[in-house]
Parts: C-alpha cells; structure tokens; sequence
C-alpha cells in the first residue's frame, strides 16, 4: 500500500470512529451514567464483537451485504431491535434509581458493533476503497482493516466515555443529566435509523 493511500486509509478510520453513531454514544451514555471503568469492559467486548465483522467484510462477506436481499433485511431489523434494547437501557440506567438496574454486560457489548449499520458501512467502504485492488494479498489487507479500526476504536470509545464522564461530574446525577442521557439514547437511534435508511 503506498503512502497516500494508507494516509487516506487513517484519516478515513478516524473520522468514522471519531464521529457519532450506535457505539460512541452508547459509551457516551454508559460513561455519564457509570463512569469510564464501567464503560471500558464494554468497550474492549465491542471491540473483540468487531472482529468477526472485520474479517467477513475482509474475506468476501461484505460482497454479499453490498449485494442486498434477505441477509440484508434480516439484518436490519435485528440491527433495529438491538438498538432500541441498547438505548431503553441506557434510559433505565438515568431514570431508575441506583442498583435498580443491571450496568451493560461484557456479553453485551460484543453484539453492538455486528449490528450496528454504521460498522458494516465503514468497514465496507473501507475495503472497497483503500484496500481492494492495492496490491497486498487478502490476509495482508484483513489484517490492516482490523488494526485501523480496533486502535481507532479503542481510542475513540474511550474518549466518548470519558466526555461523558465529564459531563457528568459538571453537571450532577440531577434531572439535566437524565435529560441528555434520554437525548443521546434517542440519537442513537435515529443514528440507527439513519444508516439503516441509507
């Protein structure tokens, strides 16, 4: 891969991992909801959750998601219910009392990025347009798919619970911060809704 192209490769990965979507507001949510310690086993659970997607996407799967049909359709709505579950929960963590309800799950955590319509997207346009066709056999190409996005990933979810976080401890556990953890919970899904749309 020459240099411009693994260039473009970076700038591509951290500006689709940087920016909103299903996981980074999720982490969002669990960091101004828990704190980041809650929130990093699950961001580590998202992140190993990714790999079998990164690989599909790497080793001919993704041909068959680009294609369309009925893998397609199913995917999306269990894309579409796995979301809405993620942000009833995320709601339930602000308006329930402590200890009412159960924190996010390493378990669950594995399935947010393998249903979630802006990981397939990226991933898809990531190996269609930087790294098909550049030369590197298909092992060499997985392998750089799944580093770029599992560092840009890390790093980016991390910081995603850590503003949460901060958030947190400027304004309180009060009704302001239930109201923005009832806010990013509906973006996430109109996030969900938005890339399914597309």
């Amino acid at each position: 891969m020459d240099p411009a192209t693994f260039l473009a490769f970076a700038i591509f990965v951290i500006v689709m991992t940087g920016t909103p979507g299903p996981g980074n507001l999720t982490f969002l949510a669990i960091g101004a909801s828990a704190g980041y310690r809650t929130a990093f086993p699950v961001i580590v659970a998202s992140q190993i959750g990714a790999l079998p997607l990164q690989l599909s996407v790497a080793y001919g799967l993704g041909h068959v998601m680009a294609g369309g049909g009925p893998v397609v359709a199913i995917f999306k709505v269990l894309s579409m219910a796995y979301m809405t579950y993620l942000a009833w929960r995320i709601i339930s963590l602000s308006v329930k009392p402590k200890g009412e309800v159960a924190l996010p799950s390493f378990r669950e955590g594995l399935l947010i990025h393998p249903l979630s319509p802006k990981t397939w997207a990226m991933n898809l346009a990531a190996f269609s347009s930087f790294l098909a066709g550049n030369g590197l056999d298909v092992h060499e190409n997985a392998m750089i798919l799944v580093a770029g996005f599992m560092l840009g990933g890390t790093v980016f979810h991390s910081l995603w619970a850590l503003a949460g976080v901060s958030i947190l401890a400027l304004i309180g556990d009060g009704p302001l911060m239930r109201a923005i953890t009832v806010t990013m919970a509906v973006a996430m899904i109109a996030a969900t809704l938005w890339s399914l749309v597309l």
